[in-house]
């Protein structure tokens, strides 16, 4: 039987957000990485990647804390009910070693398809086997073929019964440990977007399956990359996931939700190369100084801080948004997976000139984890979609996005008021996330943006203008100000676009820099809204607002190629945050959690 060990229960002082008890007693609970005793330390973790081994005391000591059940639906006897808990648990893993985050997270990818389009019987099975202790894979990706799913060859054909799969699925995480496997299929010869289905395959002892040799790579060394071939492998007819011809659409569904949860995992990435050249900063002295003292060294370890709690922001925002207007996630969820893995690795690069020759070190400073970081947050631009598909998919929409843009004032501001002000407002209760509500595209006006005006004007409520210094406000409007007028813009550019919105236009390539443009005010939009609606819940530090201008002014330089004029002091008093939070040991975060210090194990 599983422990329970270390559950809901810690000395420290935990988070006053309900939420995040838990995910600070699993950060207590898996100790100190830097303490070189502990199970799941740095050493270890670095150490096993040389090794290209499989993290297995990591995986189990997450397996004796039930990290699984997170995995599950509260409804089929598992915990996973805030989908805003999971990815800040993923983190807390991500921020030791994203080898494991990974290896171990893959189950949730294998059984998300499950939980999206399932019967209830196939629910059932995934909960059994991973309450088992079991991991699930996906069988998604092809040789030949890579992110082209409708040209995928794995052919499933029908027989009395069921269905003979035959073929080869490569690249998969897990495909050799788990016990059950996702696999996606031709069931129409035609192919199409209706020729392909999903199988729940649980593997058996019959020799018409084999695993393919576990195959190099870059990052994540110790990871079972790997993959499987069938060979007219029978599965029965009660084994597709949703109807025959619907495995396309629902594992794009699916993908609404891991594309999400991956922006946990770069943030987990980015807390500790952050952490890490920080610890060289501040204890490595040159010309009489510290490195942190050096006023370049200063200013690009606070950007690194600002652009980290930027992402923070459109994470916590999308991930409670799925509770919320789930129908939207297509285009969030691209949103997250474009904007947060592609900032981290722009971040990490910069830390690496901070950090100089030890950034490239594989057993020095503080183990060689940065090094580690560097190729394993590289994966996750991959994830899912790579960043060019997730581009596509939010360039796609882009001009109906600007079709139905509502002028402030227009029917619909209350229910927008009142959807921002449950996801923004981190105490506000959440209702339950179904995932019958995920659609293949958003159909609606992005609330997200077309909320800017209706924190603006919480900007000038009594109790704002009575708390917040009079210049951080007048600098915060001024910028909120800013981002609606770019917004205003990038939609009457898209208005503008002549020309199918298609891979065959000339002119596709200026609807993705539109996307990206895109990507950079959603990110802007969300510090906007945290701000406004979570303000006095915040540590003193970000009640004040002075982080939001240096955000909204980093964000707005990508969109206008200028800086915004920017008060020295609000940078001085930024980086003497950052030098705090990592005295203090707690995260780098909107809502800063207490770091394990003690070893387990």
């Amino acid at each position: 039987m599983k422990s329970v060990e270390g559950k809901r229960s810690s000395p420290m002082r935990m988070s006053s957000l309900e939420q995040y008890r838990t995910v600070e007693a699993l950060e207590q609970y898996l100790g100190d990485p830097a303490d070189a005793s502990n199970v799941f330390s740095f050493e270890r973790s670095v150490g096993l990647d040389e090794l290209e081994l499989y993290p297995e005391a990591a995986c189990d000591l997450l397996e004796r804390w039930n990290f699984s059940d997170y995995y599950i639906p509260a409804a089929y006897g598992g915990r996973l009910e805030s989908f805003e808990e999971f990815v800040a648990l993923l983190r807390v893993v991500a921020r030791r070693d994203l080898t494991v985050a990974i290896a171990h997270g893959k189950t949730y990818l294998g059984a998300v398809a499950g939980w999206v389009g399932g019967s209830l019987e196939q629910r059932q099975r995934l909960a059994r086997l991973i309450k088992e202790g079991h991991q699930v894979a996906l069988g998604l990706t092809e040789r030949g073929h890579g992110s082209d799913l409708l040209s995928s060859e794995v052919q499933a054909t029908p027989i009395p019964g069921g269905y003979a799969l035959s073929g080869e699925k490569w690249l998969i995480n897990n495909a050799t440990r788990s016990r059950a496997l996702t696999i996606f299929a031709r069931t129409d010869e035609r192919g199409g977007p209706r020729g392909f289905s999903l199988f729940l395959v649980e593997k058996d002892d019959d020799s018409s399956f084999t695993h393919l040799p576990k195959i190099k790579t870059h990052g994540i060394r110790g990871a079972d990359i790997s993959g499987i071939s069938f060979q007219r492998h029978t599965v029965a007819d009660d084994s597709i996931i949703g109807s025959p011809g619907a495995g396309l659409e629902v594992i794009l569904k699916s993908f609404q939700l891991t594309r999400t949860a991956i922006a946990g995992l770069s943030l987990g990435a980015a807390d500790t190369a952050l952490r890490t050249a920080m610890d060289f900063a501040v204890a490595r002295k040159l010309y009489g100084d510290t490195v942190f003292a050096i006023p370049h060294a200063r200013r690009l370890l606070t950007d690194a801080f600002l652009d980290l709690l930027t992402c923070d922001c459109l994470t916590t925002g999308i991930v409670r948004a799925a509770h919320v207007a789930t129908q939207q996630m297509s285009l969030w969820s691209a949103i997250a997976k474009y904007f947060v893995p592609t900032t981290v690795e722009t971040l990490v690069n910069n830390l690496s000139t901070v950090l100089g020759a030890r950034h490239y070190l594989r057993d020095d400073f503080r183990s060689g984890i940065f090094q580690k970081i560097v190729r394993d947050n590289a994966i996750l631009s991959l994830f899912d979609g790579s960043t060019v598909v997730n581009l596509n998919a939010i360039a796609l929409q882009l001009k109906q996005l600007a079709s139905d843009r509502v002028k402030p004032g227009a029917h619909g501001d209350e229910s927008l008021r009142a959807r921002l002000e449950q996801i923004y407002t981190l105490t506000h209760p959440l209702p339950e996330l179904n995932p019958d509500n995920l659609t293949l595209s958003n159909r609606k006006p992005d609330l997200i943006l077309q909320g800017l005006e209706t924190s603006l004007s919480r900007m000038s409520a009594p109790e704002m203008e009575g708390d917040v210094d009079a210049e951080v406000l007048r600098h915060v409007q001024h910028l909120t100000r800013a981002l609606i007028e770019e917004v205003r813009r990038l939609h009457q550019t898209v208005r503008d676009f002549n020309g199918p919105c298609d891979y065959a236009s000339d002119k596709f390539p200026e609807l993705f820099e539109q996307a990206e443009r895109y990507c950079v005010l959603h990110a802007a939009a969300s510090c906007v809204h945290l701000w406004t609606h979570s303000r006095e819940r915040l540590e003193e530090f970000y009640r004040g607002g002075e982080w939001v201008v240096l955000a909204l002014a980093r964000q707005l330089k990508k969109l206008r190629g200028v800086s915004e004029r920017v008060p020295a002091e609000y940078y001085e008093r930024a980086a003497e945050q950052l030098e705090r939070l990592h005295a203090e040991r707690k995260s780098f975060a909107l809502v800063p959690l207490q770091l394990g210090t003690q070893p387990c194990g």
